[in-house]
C-alpha cells in the first residue's frame, strides 16, 4: 500500500513536498519542536561515556539543554 494512501486513510494530509533541512540534529530538532509548538521531544541515547561522548558529541543533551519543552532521552 502507498504511504500517501496509508495517510489518507487515517485522515491526515499527504504534501508532495520534501524537505532537507541543511544543519545538525542538535540544531533542527529544538528549532522545529518550538516551531510546532510540541510539548514533548523524545530521544534515544545511545549511553556512551568517556572519550566516545566527548569525540562523538551528545545529541539528546544539546536537545534537553536547547529546547522550551520537556525532553525524554530513552537509553
Amino acid at each position: 500500500m502507498a504511504a500517501e494512501q496509508i495517510l489518507t486513510d487515517v485522515g491526515l494530509q499527504a504534501s508532495g513536498t520534501v524537505s532537507v533541512l541543511l544543519a545538525s540534529p542538535k540544531e533542527i530538532i529544538p528549532d522545529e519542536a518550538s516551531r510546532c509548538g510540541a510539548d514533548l521531544i523524545v530521544v534515544g541515547s545511545h549511553g556512551r561515556r568517556g572519550i566516545n561522548r566527548f569525540l562523538l558529541g551528545s545529541i539528546s543533551e544539546a536537545v534537553a539543554i536547547h529546547t522550551d519543552c520537556s525532553v525524554e532521552v530513552i537509553r
